[in-house]
């Protein structure tokens, strides 16, 4: 049923916008051959009218009036049917990596924080931040909900509530994020980097 009435809304506003781009085609027409006309007195102000001026004025003025103002309408066209939108959807869809939900193998803990409640949780962690490049972090809930939040532009957006049965949050290098505790809440977060080999 919510398909059906999402094609419904879509057709009609597809309908709209065209109905509005071929109006606005009528108005471009009709500028065109004024412009043509107005062009045509002005050029006889200076002497007779050749049949090779008159058709190279016609063609150049009417095609150019034409031309221009077509492509903004067909811009505005495009725009109001929700053709950009759909277009701009699937691009970024394409572009964006999905957020990872567990830990790449190799990696190694090498710190963990103190355990953060509601009321000591840094604001830092608040605020969109990032880890360094190549440090992992996994979020763990010991008590209560957490929201953990991913912002930045290069992943798409994600809000997942963390508990001690959920899994943890994974922390991706230099990807902006942030928590939000809901009511009482105990967490702590573990930092990971690659093995050493040495």
């Amino acid at each position: 049923m919510a398909d059906w009435l999402e094609t419904l809304k879509s057709t009609d506003r597809s309908g709209r916008a065209w109905a509005e781009f071929l109006r606005s085609m009528r108005w471009i027409v009709l500028a065109g051959v004024l412009m043509v006309t107005v062009s045509l007195w002005y050029l006889s102000l200076y002497g007779p009218l050749h049949i090779h001026m008159v058709i190279a004025t016609v063609a150049g003025v009417f095609l150019s009036v034409l031309l221009g103002a077509g492509l903004f309408a067909a811009a505005f066209f495009s725009d109001k049917s929700g053709h950009d939108r759909n277009v701009t959807d699937s691009t970024r869809g394409n572009a964006l990596e999905p957020n990872p939900l567990t830990l790449p193998a190799g990696l190694e803990s090498y710190r963990r924080t103190a355990g953060f409640t509601e009321k000591t949780v840094p604001a830092a962690l608040r605020a969109d931040h990032t880890t360094k490049e190549g440090s992992w972090g996994l979020i763990v809930v010991e008590q209560g909900a957490l929201t953990y939040r991913i912002t930045d532009p290069r992943r798409p957006e994600s809000e997942t509530l963390l508990t001690p049965t959920s899994a943890p949050g994974v922390i991706e290098p230099t990807i902006l994020h942030h928590v939000e505790p809901h009511g009482p809440v105990r967490f702590h977060v573990e930092f990971w980097r690659a093995a050493d080999k040495g």
